[in-house]
């Protein structure tokens, strides 16, 4: 009896560290990767997204990866480089857009300038899934937009 209890509590232990792990790479998927994201959109993907800091202050910076789930997930499985703790730099470049604050002081009175690169990202990966956007290593690409 008491290995099928060990067992189950194990079992449950298991679950809800998956579930959270599921959690953060949902919430990262959602913050940053955006395969049709735009320049022009950054206002109004930051607004909808309801991008900002906890205490509803503009966030400073968001910048989303012009990539599939999958794509991005692959840094974590063999496509980057790891730098440390759970951090890893993807092997290839990405375009990216780069939202950044100028106006208002919290949400929804926010607004963004966009503009566009291609670097090579930093992302913290929890066993295969990646579940935070570190920053990013720039590769001399700019289009200034």
């Amino acid at each position: 009896m008491t290995f099928q209890k060990a067992f189950l509590f194990l079992l449950l232990l298991c679950a809800t560290v998956m579930a959270d792990v599921n959690q953060q790479y949902n919430h990262f998927l959602k913050q940053h990767v955006d395969g049709e994201m735009t320049t022009l959109k950054c206002k109004s993907q930051m607004e909808i997204l309801n991008l900002n800091r906890p205490d509803r202050k503009c966030k400073l910076k968001n910048t989303f990866i012009l990539a599939n789930p999958d794509q991005v997930q692959a840094i974590c499985t063999g496509g980057g480089t790891l730098k440390g703790n759970n951090l890893v730099q993807s092997n290839k470049p990405f375009s990216v857009v780069i939202c950044t604050h100028t106006g208002g002081e919290s949400h929804p009175n926010c607004t963004y300038k966009g503009s566009s690169a291609t670097k090579k990202v930093i992302i913290a990966c929890d066993g295969k899934f990646p579940v935070h956007y570190d920053g990013d290593v720039d590769i001399g690409i700019t289009d200034g937009k």
